[in-house]
């Protein structure tokens, strides 16, 4: 009898210890099925390539695509907004009015933009030579005061400048120093002082021809910016009564494409 009670409590102890093992043990998990594994594989895939396409950043505010830049026209473009101060001068007589002497006006500032092409560079031993076109515009209003010869004065009256020109142009530089070029370009042009007022007897506008020569350095700090300046000497044509500075000095910034 107490060999059977014996018997029973270690049976029973054996299985309560099964059981408590079995609770504790974690459940293995699933294998994956083949099109989980598909999915898994794509979404790698998609994570770790690189479109041609996506922008690189480079510098601050500047974007670069990573494929190399291919230029098939044999010319570039530019754009560039140069400014100058400005001296009208010259006498204009208009009959009833008087004479109206333009230098009796001050100085002023004049903003201009100029358009062109130019060649790739061509070279000759150590020098790199590039040909090209440019149109320049320029363009100042300024406040006068108009007295006619009967002594009346005219407090409404502006004195408008428009200068126009255009020619070849050329430009020099040495390989070892292609940031600095020197520039060198003939002009021909026309200007024109318009003068208006509410009273016809103080408005005015003439015109005259000019050719000149304009030596610049250009400071480029990329293929595509620079800054530039340039003096100039124009000289009027068919004019007896207007006049233009003679010497002109410019600073202005470019952009190139």
């Amino acid at each position: 009898m107490k060999l059977s009670l014996l018997l029973a409590l270690t049976l029973s102890a054996g299985v309560c210890a099964a059981q408590s093992t079995s609770k504790i043990k974690a459940p293995l998990a699933p294998e994956p099925t083949l099109r989980e594994k598909a999915i898994q594989e794509a979404q790698s895939e998609s994570k770790n390539q690189v479109s041609a396409s996506d922008a690189q950043v480079s510098g601050m505010l500047t974007l670069k695509d990573p494929r190399p830049e291919v230029v098939t026209r044999p010319w570039s473009y530019f754009a560039a907004f140069t400014g100058q101060t400005f001296q009208a001068e010259g006498n204009v007589t208009k009959e009833g009015a008087g004479t109206f002497n333009l230098a009796n006006n001050s100085q002023t500032f004049m903003p201009g933009i100029e358009l062109g092409v130019l060649s790739h560079p061509l070279q000759t031993k150590a020098l790199l030579w590039k040909f090209g076109l440019r149109a320049k515009a320029g363009f100042s209003s300024q406040e006068t005061d108009v007295q006619l010869q009967s002594g009346y004065d005219i407090d409404d009256a502006r004195l408008n400048t428009m200068i126009f020109s255009g020619g070849p142009l050329l430009t020099l530089s040495w390989e070892q120093l292609q940031w600095l070029s020197l520039t060198v370009s003939p002009q021909f042009g026309s200007v024109n002082y318009t003068q208006s007022s509410s009273n016809d007897f103080a408005a005015f506008s003439k015109q005259a021809g000019f050719e000149s020569w304009g030596y610049g350095l250009d400071f480029a700090f990329s293929k595509k910016w620079s800054v530039f300046t340039e003096w100039s000497q124009k000289n009027l044509k068919g004019s007896n009564e207007i006049a233009l500075q003679r010497d002109n000095f410019e600073l202005g910034t470019k952009v190139t494409w």
